[in-house]
This record gives structure tokens, C-alpha cells and sequence, in this order.
């Protein structure tokens, strides 16, 4: 499901429709408060939808530092899938990773000196710089996966078909379960995605329990699930904004929405994939 899943995401970021930084913007000149996937690259735009830009060629997944300083994203111009980082305005573009991949969903440490990510459906930690890299959770099986990796403090929680083949679920390092959504090849049961709010209590996530893809949130501890979306149509990727009272997804095949963080307020932002807040 993961595999099938990022290689959708990929492609639409690949080929998605591209407008001109001038045409998407409107001519407005508003501060990036968002970063985002669009047609194989990464852009920025303001949380009222204005002032949408192209930030850098070639990337996807981006993932701002807490401070807002720095930029991580995965980008294949090495003809891998690799972990780079660059400054808020684009410039200093620095390689991370070069071990055989993929190497993806990066997302930083809540002090900004380290990233965790997932290589080779792994997850690993590494500094800023990309110096010390740690394996943190391994594929004991061969047929396990592990992705999407979100830090707070100490914790990090993350996505695993630990459970089976065909069920992920979320997990806290290194596999304490905190979702117990029955899933198999027939019956659709993945919790996935997850982002920490700022405060660390809670937890958003995707889930496909009910048939398609929705937004749902829970506290930390797994406790307390409850369902943000119900539209037609999948909605994934879901991230807290810095103050924790707005929520960005993307709708699949490619629409990146915004709401407040219980579900109310729901606005469609622009054409993209992967927004992640500044």
C-alpha cells in the first residue's frame, strides 16, 4: 500500500498542472507560510492562498525546520531519491543522504538539530548536517515498512506494516502500537501519515477504516480517535499548523486543502501535494 501510495504522490508532483509563479500568485506579494509539491517541484505560498511561487526545481515532500529557516525535501536529481536541505529563500541547496535509497518523508527534530526519514523503508535519524546517521528502527522482517516519520521532543511516531503485510498502523519508537485499526489484503484498515501537533498532545493522521482516505486525529498516546473529514474523495498527508488551530492535506490526486484543527472551515488552497507549514 505505501509503495503504491508514494508512487502516486510522486507522479502527481511530477505532472500536476503548472502554473507561472505570476499567474498562480495573482500578483500578490504575501510571505510563504507554506511549502508545497507541484509538477516535480517545490513552491510556497501564503496560508490566504496568495502569493504562490516556484521555491526549487526538482523536490517534493518538503519539511520546514521549527524555525522556519531551513528547508528539507526529497528530490532524484542525483538519479536517486535523496534527503537535501536548503535555506528558506531557496539558496544553499545541500545533499544529505547518499547511501543507496530511496530516502524519504524527512522531518526535523523539534530543536531543528536533527532529521529523521525513512531509507530503504527504515527509519533513520541523522544530524542537520546530515553527519551521524542512525538505523533507529530496522526491518526485522523482510516484508515490513516503515515511513513517514514525525518528531517531538524525544518521541517519534511513524507509520509500519509491522502489524502484517497489508495493515500499517502507527507506531512509537521503537514499536509500541498505537493504533489497532484491523486491516488485511481485502479489508481496508491503514492509519498512516502521522504529524505531532506543537504541543506535542495530539496526533493527525490518515485512515482509510472507512473506505477512503480521511483526516483523523487522537492524543499521543493513541487514545481518543476521532474523524476530521468526511467528503468524497481521499484526503492524506495531514500537518498542524505551527500555532496547532489549522490543519493542511492534501486530497488526492492533487488539492491541498486547509481547515481548522477540528475539521471545521475547510478551504481549498491551490493544485499540490505534501504542504507543510512554516
Amino acid at each position: 500500500m505505501w509503495r503504491l501510495l508514494l508512487g502516486l504522490i510522486a507522479a502527481v508532483a511530477l505532472f500536476a498542472p503548472t502554473l507561472s509563479p505570476s499567474t498562480a500568485s495573482g500578483g500578490g506579494t504575501a510571505s510563504p507560510q507554506l511549502a508545497f509539491a507541484r509538477a516535480g517541484d517545490v513552491w510556497t505560498i501564503g496560508a490566504d492562498g496568495k502569493g504562490a511561487r516556484i521555491l526549487l526545481h526538482g523536490g517534493y515532500s518538503p519539511s520546514w525546520s521549527p524555525d522556519g529557516s531551513r528547508l528539507a525535501f526529497v528530490s532524484n536529481r542525483s538519479g536517486d531519491e535523496e534527503i537535501y536541505v536548503a535555506r528558506a529563500d531557496g539558496t544553499g541547496v545541500t545533499r544529505l543522504t547518499s547511501l543507496p535509497g530511496p530516502d524519504l518523508s524527512p522531518a526535523w527534530s523539534s530543536d531543528g538539530r536533527r532529521i529523521a526519514w525513512s531509507r530503504r523503508a527504515e527509519i533513520w535519524t541523522m544530524s542537520a548536517s546530515g553527519a551521524g546517521k542512525l538505523r533507529l528502527v530496522p526491518r526485522a522482517k523482510a516484508w515490513h515498512e516503515h515511513y513517514s516519520p514525525t518528531w517531538n521532543g524525544p518521541a517519534i511516531v511513524y507509520s509500519s506494516s509491522r502489524a502484517g503485510a497489508f495493515n500499517t498502523e502507527l507506531y512509537r519508537v521503537p514499536a509500541k502500537r498505537l493504533t489497532f485499526t484491523k486491516g488485511s489484503d481485502g479489508v481496508l484498515g491503514d492509519d498512516s501519515m502521522p504529524d505531532f501537533s506543537p504541543d506535542g498532545r495530539r496526533i493527525v493522521f490518515t485512515s482509510n477504516r472507512d473506505q477512503q482516505g480521511e483526516v483523523y486525529v487522537m492524543n499521543a498516546d493513541g487514545t481518543g480517535q476521532k474523524r476530521l473529514t468526511r467528503r468524497p474523495g481521499d484526503d492524506w498527508a495531514p500537518h498542524f499548523s505551527r500555532d496547532g488551530k489549522r490543519i493542511a492535506f492534501t486530497q488526492l490526486p492533487g488539492t491541498i486543502w486547509t481547515m481548522n484543527a477540528d475539521g471545521t472551515g475547510l478551504r481549498r488552497l491551490t493544485a499540490g501535494t505534501d504542504a507543510d507549514w512554516r
